[in-house]
């Protein structure tokens, strides 16, 4: 095999938009198998692929701290997704989005063409850390490539890997809609195997469109997360007003002669009342912290798996056009093993909104707890502001703080209410993804059944 440093050209290959490739490599990262568009892009043959390590395809341009990355996240049994320039064996070059999944035994990556405004950025990045690593090594490249990340506002890589999948996926999805030149009909034939193919191609197709529902909510997750976050922080600075209001109306109380008794009494339970308050909110900034953890890993399955279910109907697709729709232990392997990926996958997401649910009843009762409070609360500003109003010296301010204490009682009442909706709705649209998830699961039975048909097909 030609040295990967020698050889070098300016030349990309020929990568459409529309397609996919996939490979399959042991946990030592030798190629198993792979799909005909990975065989092509490479410009290795098949047999030239199979048991070679996958850095055979590795540009020199890549910074090693990616690859690092890479290898924390899956040996660490994590999926991992990244922007990676790969070396044809002619010296040529092709970017990739490549999405790596760990299975029991292996690991299977699969990879289309980058397209949106985050690819542009990547770049940039990876010039800069592969200056940095010729100079002073991977351990500053790793520094910077965190500071990098952290200047962009994603807190780490996990966070960025998410954000760029779901980017490019979209971008794609965009792209392909402005091209319908790519869709074509798809003639199975008359064989047995050839039609077991197509039961199977049908059945993955309505699949996706399932999952299409839980993609196309994506962005109402995003936005749900941001502002339970946004929600959750506005909440937890009018705990903080209230409570630094009760400590005033205390001090002041105790400089009072003149009804210092009753404003004592008043302020403390204001402080009383506070300190409840603070623990609900605390309670409600923890359960939307788990929320919005819930929903960043839901949107990284949904993408995942739409990727995934997008790559068994190319791949079917592919056999197709090519004129390969023969069995073999290594077509039979590929089909389940994506299948295997995609059934692992699947399970994971069903969970979540069960877990999110729970958490929407218990933000539902924190907030009708906290609601109760403030509640409680006003009343005590009403008696507050009467009682200012009977004092013959407000010099001290109690009017004042009593009618700050109305101001922040009707702001907390509004985000209460805010986030209560916010609740509804969000409960109303998980709800329905819980009855739709155990739809997909009958769907991916009965698919499972289907492959096992081709296998047992007499030829």
């Amino acid at each position: 095999m030609q040295n990967i440093k020698n050889n070098l050209t300016m030349q990309e290959a020929k990568f459409d938009i529309h397609e996919l490739f996939f490979s399959i490599t042991d946990n030592h990262s030798a190629i198993i198998s792979g799909n005909e568009t990975f065989v092509r892009i490479s410009g290795y043959s098949k047999e030239e692929l199979i048991g070679q390590f996958h850095n055979i395809v590795r540009h020199p341009d890549m910074p090693r701290v990616v690859f690092k990355t890479f290898w924390d996240y899956l040996k660490a049994n994590k999926p991992i997704v990244a922007y990676v320039k790969n070396k044809t064996k002619d010296g040529g070059y092709y970017w990739v989005i490549a999405a790596v999944f760990p299975l029991e035994d292996s690991y299977i990556s699969i990879r289309f063409k980058p397209s949106s405004a985050m690819f542009s950025a990547v770049k940039e990045i990876y010039f800069r850390l592969l200056m940095t690593e010729n100079k002073t090594g991977v351990p500053d490249s790793e520094k910077l490539f965190s500071e990098l990340l952290n200047g962009l506002g994603y807190r780490d890589y996990t966070h960025f890997m998410n954000e760029a999948l779901l980017a490019e996926l979209l971008e794609r999805k965009r792209l392909l809609l402005l091209n319908k030149s790519y869709v074509k009909n798809i003639d199975f034939g008359v064989s047995k195997f050839g039609l077991g193919l197509k039961s199977i191609f049908t059945s993955s197709k309505i699949l996706l469109e399932q999952y299409g529902k839980w993609f196309e909510k994506i962005d109402t997750f995003t936005k749900i997360k941001s502002m339970f976050e946004e929600k959750s922080l506005i909440l937890n600075s009018l705990g903080r007003d209230i409570v630094l209001l009760s400590l005033n109306a205390s001090l002041a109380s105790y400089k009072l002669e003149e009804n210092g008794e009753t404003f004592s009494v008043l302020a403390s339970d204001i402080r009383t009342n506070s300190k409840e308050n603070d623990i609900l909110i605390a309670n409600i900034h923890d359960i939307s912290q788990s929320l919005s953890e819930f929903l960043n890993e839901t949107i990284f399955l949904v993408s995942s798996i739409s990727l995934q279910m997008e790559m068994v109907t190319y791949f079917i697709q592919e056999l197709v056009e090519n004129e390969t729709i023969v069995y073999s232990q290594e077509l039979n392997r590929n089909i389940n093993t994506l299948f295997e990926l995609v059934n692992l996958y699947n399970e994971k997401l069903t969970i979540l909104p069960i877990s999110m649910d729970k958490s929407i009843k218990k933000t539902t009762t924190c907030l009708e707890e906290l609601e109760q409070q403030i509640m409680y609360l006003g009343y005590v500003q009403v008696y507050g502001i009467i009682e200012s109003a009977r004092s013959h010296d407000d010099s001290l301010g109690f009017g004042k703080i009593f009618l700050q204490l109305k101001d922040l009682i009707t702001q907390t009442t509004q985000e209460i209410s805010s986030v209560n909706s916010m609740s509804e709705v969000f409960y109303i649209d998980n709800s329905k993804l819980i009855d739709n998830s155990k739809d997909i699961a009958k769907m991916l039975n009965n698919l499972k059944q289907e492959i096992a048909n081709i296998k047992n097909m007499e030829y």
